[in-house]
């Protein structure tokens, strides 16, 4: 599959932040990040742009800064000037007609010449982020007040190349779900199927993890961050395996999860438990569309999971559901504009955590994924009180259900006119995996 990604359109992603600000005049202003070490070391650490730098200039080189005349649109980006004795280590960096071909800019300078071009910038207000990103000596009003907002409601509605992005990197992950799940019958714990999945992204361009990857068997899946990936594999192959794995490529992440019988069968209570979490997914992307709030969907998901769960046996079928009863993504796996401006979070049970609160619209990038864990610290301390002890079937769920770990299945979805786009290409249906897993 073959998905074009064109020059990197930092003008119009610029023209969406400068209308935000609504201002005719000022200089917005933003410092990239930097090349970090070791405590006490001069081992370097990989270096990974700072994603509102990204966004306006698609510029992913440490020590740059960039400026941005609101009146007369000129965008000018301002690179390291690197010290000779630098280059045998690190390689001559590109010339200035390289860096123009390259890069949607009207100017490049240096950063040895950064304060005069700040304060030869004929305004007098500069428009950033953080005060301190702004270098000593430069004599413009610094307003932090008003660049952030204007950021985060720009970067929420993805634009056609940022689709085509975020497309492109959850094909690469896709595909590499699918070699984990072809492969996993020959892995013996959770470090073989993450080293698979790190080279299949790798293999294709995407040299960075957009988080660092979950590969959870049997009760380890109870931990939704579980990141230790060490564990061998049951002997018996008894177990289910969450792999909730997203690469990133050009700082566009992908969030992907799903969970696989180490078997290559759904059998018994894993495949009720799998079946009840696939019914909230597919319920939960059906429900996706403009308009919709972000907590019906999860309210959606609850309802669907306790009556799957009310089914298997594990909650008392004397209770009705009623009375017993995800996040944006973009240039960061948990991207900006969770919540807007006075919005709160809601404190009831199983909602307070969600990481948006809003209605769906057109351009949004989200994940559905729900799941279904069976957390030993939660369950201990809901045993203790008989308010929620008394819906659960505690020998049902200790003995049969709490050592399955957890289920999760995660797509990532662009919200459209008309409902969603899925973005996520990995099989999810029970035949599918079963298939690709013989």
């Amino acid at each position: 599959m073959t998905i074009a990604i064109t020059k990197y359109p930092a003008k119009e992603n610029l023209a969406k932040v400068a209308k935000n600000l609504g201002l005719d005049e000022g200089i917005l202003f933003l410092k990239g990040d930097i090349i970090k070490e070791r405590h006490d070391t001069d081992v370097e650490l990989e270096f990974r742009q700072e994603s509102n730098f990204y966004y306006i200039t698609g510029y992913n080189e440490p020590n740059a800064h960039v400026m941005y005349d609101l009146k007369t649109r000129k965008l000018t980006l301002i690179v390291y000037a690197m010290p000779e004795n630098n280059i045998a280590w690190l390689g001559a960096p590109l010339t200035e007609s390289e860096l123009l071909a390259q890069y949607d800019v009207d100017e490049i300078r240096s950063s040895s010449d950064l304060v005069k071009v700040l304060n030869g910038s004929n305004v007098s207000t500069l428009h950033t982020l953080r005060k301190e990103d702004v270098p000593a000596g430069v004599h413009l009003t610094i307003d932090t007040t008003r660049l952030a907002d204007a950021l985060v409601n720009a970067r929420m509605y993805k634009s056609a190349y940022e689709i085509a992005h975020m497309r492109k990197i959850n094909h690469i992950s896709s595909n590499a779900h699918i070699e984990c799940m072809k492969r996993a019958k020959h892995c013996k714990n959770e470090t073989e199927l993450e080293a698979i999945f790190r080279y299949e992204t790798w293999r294709f361009g995407a040299r960075f993890q957009a988080y660092t990857p979950i590969v959870a068997a049997g009760s380890a899946a109870a931990t939704l961050h579980y990141t230790r990936n060490n564990r061998p594999f049951a002997k018996d192959r008894g177990q289910l395996c969450l792999l909730d794995c997203g690469a990133e490529l050009d700082c566009y992440a992908s969030d992907i999860t799903r969970t696989i019988p180490l078997s290559g069968k759904f059998e018994g209570d894993a495949r009720v438990l799998y079946e009840t979490v696939l019914d909230m997914t597919n319920q939960c992307l059906a429900a996706v569309k403009p308009g919709v709030e972000w907590e019906d969907i999860h309210r959606l998901s609850l309802r669907v999971g306790a009556e799957g769960l009310q089914r298997a046996g594990v909650l008392k079928q004397e209770y009705s559901v009623e009375e017993m009863t995800r996040h944006h993504m973009g240039l960061d796996v948990h991207d900006v504009g969770g919540y807007p401006a006075g919005v709160e979070r809601l404190q009831e049970p199983g909602i307070r955590y969600l990481r948006m609160r809003r209605p769906l619209e057109v351009g949004f990038v989200v994940t559905v994924e729900p799941g279904i864990y069976f957390t030993e610290f939660l369950l201990s301390e809901a045993k203790k009180k008989p308010e929620l002890a008394k819906y659960i079937d505690w020998d049902m769920l200790e003995s049969r259900f709490q050592p399955l770990g957890g289920v999760r299945i995660e797509d990532c979805v662009v919200v459209t006119e008309t409902g969603h786009d899925n973005l996520t290409t990995v099989p999810k249906e029970i035949a599918e995996i079963e298939a690709l897993m013989a």
